[in-house]
């Protein structure tokens, strides 16, 4: 069996990366949100509804993006792991796809044919 190619590996490794970052901020935003504060934001009056509308957007958001992101990373496994073989499907000459489908609709029958 041929291995996985490294554009999935990857992939699936960045993927993996950043669902785990946006997941762990979606669950803690506080520190998140204090760490952004501190490097980005300009000494301003401190608003306790302010930050609690950011944490709740970043809670509410965040979530949604690391699921977004876990989809596309479980996706991109799949497809690593059925490369392989897609790729000997499309290697295969037209008269071999035929005997192929053939031997699969015959299968097909035996298996939902009733028993005698």
């Amino acid at each position: 069996m041929r291995e996985i190619p490294i554009q999935y590996q990857i992939a699936c490794v960045i993927l993996t990366a950043l669902f785990i970052w946006s997941f762990s901020i979606a669950r803690e935003p506080r520190g998140w949100r204090r760490l952004f504060q501190s490097m980005f934001s300009k000494s301003e009056t401190f608003s306790v509804n302010k930050n609690k509308v950011i944490d709740e957007a970043l809670k509410r958001y965040g979530i949604v993006i690391a699921m977004v992101i876990l989809v596309a990373d479980v996706s991109c496994f799949v497809m690593g792991v059925t490369y392989p073989f897609r790729e000997k499907l499309r290697a295969l000459t037209p008269d071999q796809r035929e005997s192929m489908l053939e031997i699969n609709k015959v299968k097909n029958n035996t298996i939902t044919s009733p028993l005698p």
